[in-house]
């Protein structure tokens, strides 16, 4: 009898734990790529895994729109029916794909749906590799075709990375019918109009570009929308912006990180707010760390504190303002950290890792499990 109250009693204790949902893309082999499901223990950060899902090719990026949860594929050979886009009815133990679409197998590395799963009309997508932005239709919550296609050419300075037009990030901006994208080859922050048949036209009164060499490869939104963040990727800074309308005003460039070594090679690699507002977080590949900003009352960036990831973390998900789980991808580990004192900024390695092979992106179940 001991020992079974014992064993109810540490039954009891699991159940009682809040926990959250959240998926891996992993690259690698037969046996190791697909995507990974886990939950996270929101109170001791422990990382928890559920299942794995083994998928053809390389998932790449993955997003949410209301109950589906779409998923781009790695085309490495150029084959015709791999690659492109795949939507999913997916819970922590199920993939059950909905639709599919691909351009001659093109490999898209960012993307977004103009709504949810109710009333969304079009999902958009960002093909770094041939500096294209597309736009697919959905009918009947399905995607069923690629309509409309946007490429610009040019160049800027970095002569690895910036030698032709590479969109990055892409979001549905507002209720209209207009996107925004990033695009590092060419340093310019992107306004596209679309039509009923997703073909684009491109706002050339609120397209900006970014200082040269910049590199901006995400651009994120305060709640209100009257603030913008843009992770410059190359310079490793980010730059805030008051936003009005569709006018971008420049407030503030601040690192991504303290770059005490001047010959150390870096790339910021991605830039969240917290839940809040309060803060925010920002990813440094190179220099390997998690960096915390206090997010001040006029919207602009002050140093926190940071701590040492494993190699090349590249993804990052927060949790109730003060929880992060990093992707880091040649370290092939999730981890997570905890910002522990609000008024001293102190960032902590909860030490809970989870060893996985090269994981490129995390995305939140946004329906509960």
């Amino acid at each position: 009898m001991r020992f079974f109250d014992a064993f109810m009693g540490a039954e009891k204790l699991i159940k009682r734990r809040r926990t959250a949902a959240f998926f891996a893309n992993l690259h690698g082999n037969k046996q190791t790529r697909g995507i990974h499901t886990f939950h996270v223990d929101l109170d001791s950060g422990e990382i928890l895994p559920r299942n794995l899902f083994s998928t053809p090719v390389d998932p790449i990026y993955s997003f949410n729109y209301g109950r589906f949860v779409c998923i781009t594929y790695r085309n490495p050979q150029a084959i015709e029916g791999q690659g492109g886009i795949n939507s999913y009815s997916a819970t922590a133990d199920l993939l059950a794909l909905v639709s599919r679409a691909s351009d001659e197998g093109k490999t898209y590395v960012h993307g977004c749906a103009n709504g949810d799963d109710t009333n969304a009309t079009f999902v958009f997508c960002a093909d770094y590799h041939n500096g294209d932005v597309v736009s697919i239709r959905i009918i009947k919550k399905k995607l069923v075709k690629i309509k409309g296609h946007f490429i610009q050419e040019g160049s800027s300075l970095d002569e690895k990375y910036q030698t032709q037009s590479h969109p990055t990030f892409i979001h549905s901006y507002n209720d209209a019918n207009k996107i925004v994208y990033v695009d590092l080859g060419l340093d310019e922050v992107v306004f596209l109009d679309y039509d009923q048949e997703g073909y684009f036209t491109k706002d050339e009164t609120h397209s900006f570009k970014v200082k040269a060499g910049n590199g901006p490869c995400k651009l994120i939104f305060d709640a209100a929308g009257k603030f913008a963040y843009i992770l410059n990727q190359l310079a490793s800074t980010i730059d805030v912006y008051q936003v009005d309308g569709y006018k971008f005003t420049l407030i503030q460039t601040i690192d991504s990180y303290k770059k005490e070594d001047p010959d150390q090679s870096n790339l910021a690699t991605d830039f969240e707010l917290s839940t809040n507002g309060d803060f925010a977080y920002a990813l440094n590949s190179g220099d390997d760390s998690i960096v915390i900003f206090k997010v001040n009352d006029d919207h602009t960036l002050t140093y926190g504190d940071f701590c040492d990831t494993s190699k090349n973390p590249v993804d990052m998900l927060v949790y109730e303002n003060a929880l992060v789980v990093v992707a880091c991808g040649d370290g092939s580990s999730l981890e997570s950290y905890r910002l522990v004192d609000e008024k001293r900024i102190h960032l902590m390695d909860l030490n809970h890792g989870y060893l996985v092979h090269e994981p490129v992106c995390l995305t939140k179940f946004e329906s509960k499990l």
